[in-house]
């Protein structure tokens, strides 16, 4: 039987790295990304870890406290946009690959090393430095039999070059002095629990016999000690579930009033929201919009249409009409979003009388922008409504020190 083999690629500083990529010049600079409403730091670089920043700091404290760091909003579209040009990239190497969160994946290499006439450490070098090259994002890479010990070798790759690899023969020693909470998948009740028994570290799992998990734990238990032994019992699932609607949304750098550029920030939502479903291979008869104000109250209204599209060029004459249905004028607001409900699977849908040639064209074009924009980058082209001008906006970003001084760098 062949042994199994699992990678986990797992982003570094993922946010904070995105926006380098973005911006080379932040490099070695001490970086904090915010959360959507800029409450709390999400993400930072290595700079501003050693400096003392936690996750989850509020910002006001972070900004008291620590004046010579860089902190800016977070941009999610850009940080979906990365990941998936990275879950995408991931298979060149397997056609199996599970995609865990928006900067991490699980994926099968198993035979992978007799394909390419390289040991698996080396695959583990090959696939990080492939993704940096390739997308320009650092990655941690482990890989071992299980996914829970693909996760601990990717945590340990983080201080080991981004590469490492933990072999059957090596799995007692790399779980001595690992306490059992920082086991992935062990919560702190768990980890309370198997205290109580004596049970304090990973290795010491593997001491217990299957029946003592059994009557404790469950399957859930019989998976915990599996897994740690070399055991695969996890599968990789690569197929996603498809999502019951999608959304975007983002904090605008200032807070404004304009009513254009409001209106301008919408169409990108919506661009990126349809590419999202054009992906899926989903469609969507509800669309809505949502204006957060400066002091935090949210205006939010849906429509519903007659025919299932995913084209931007067919949904943003909806967008603008819900858009002058909620906005005020004098109102300073501080974000704004689309979102699309009632998704339906293109292949099973059933085509209705609503549905004209003029739709099918405005598909196949948006379809041809997503090719466009997949070879040359994100923002390369854009429809006549959303104006030169606002284009050229989205290629530029306000870095704020937060120490009374602003720049504004050209982006690439």
């Amino acid at each position: 039987m062949k042994e199994i083999k699992i990678a986990l690629v797992d982003g570094n500083n993922f946010f904070a790295g995105c926006e380098i990529w973005r911006n080379p010049s932040l490099k070695g600079k001490p970086l904090c990304i915010l959360s959507n409403n800029d409450g709390c730091v999400i993400a930072r670089s290595n700079e501003a870890k050693k400096l003392g920043i936690t996750m989850g700091m509020p910002y006001f404290l972070a900004k008291k406290n620590f004046k010579n760091v860089i902190y800016l909003s977070s941009d999610f579209t850009l940080y979906q946009e990365l990941s998936s040009r990275m879950m995408q990239y991931l298979m060149n190497y397997s056609d199996k690959v599970d995609v865990y969160s928006i900067d991490e994946a699980f994926l099968d290499v198993t035979g992978l090393n007799n394909l390419m006439n390289l040991s698996y450490p080396q695959i583990a070098c090959k696939i990080r430095d492939d993704i940096k090259e390739a997308i320009g994002i650092s990655v941690s890479v482990g890989i071992s039999s299980t996914k829970m010990l693909a996760k601990l070798a990717a945590h340990k790759a983080k201080s080991r070059k981004f590469a490492y690899y933990i072999g059957n023969n090596m799995i007692n020693e790399e779980l001595q002095n690992i306490p059992v909470e920082e086991i992935w998948g062990v919560g702190r009740n768990i980890a309370r629990s198997l205290r109580k028994f004596g049970i304090f570290y990973a290795d010491e799992i593997l001491l217990k016999d299957d029946e003592f998990y059994r009557y404790n734990y469950g399957k859930k238990g019989l998976e915990l000690k599996y897994e740690l032994s070399g055991r695969s019992v996890i599968p990789i699932s690569a197929i996603p579930d498809k999502p019951k609607s999608i959304q975007r949304t983002r904090a605008f750098p200032e807070f404004s009033s304009d009513k254009e550029y409001i209106k301008t920030e919408l169409l990108l939502h919506l661009h990126n929201v349809c590419k999202k479903l054009r992906e899926h291979n989903l469609s969507t008869d509800v669309i809505s919009v949502m204006l957060r104000t400066k002091d935090f109250r949210v205006y939010f209204k849906d429509k519903k249409i007659n025919f299932s599209v995913n084209s931007e060029m067919l949904l943003s004459d909806y967008v603008n009409e819900l858009f002058e249905n909620i906005f005020i004028d004098g109102v300073i607001y501080r974000a704004a979003g689309v979102c699309a409900f009632s998704l339906k699977n293109i292949e099973k849908e059933q085509l209705t009388f609503f549905r004209d040639e003029k739709n099918a064209r405005c598909e196949k074009l948006s379809a041809i922008v997503d090719k466009i924009e997949t070879k040359y980058g994100k923002g390369v082209i854009a429809a006549g409504s959303r104006g030169i001008k606002s284009v050229m906006e989205k290629h530029k970003r306000i870095m704020r020190f937060r120490c009374g001084e602003e720049k504004t760098f050209d982006c690439p």
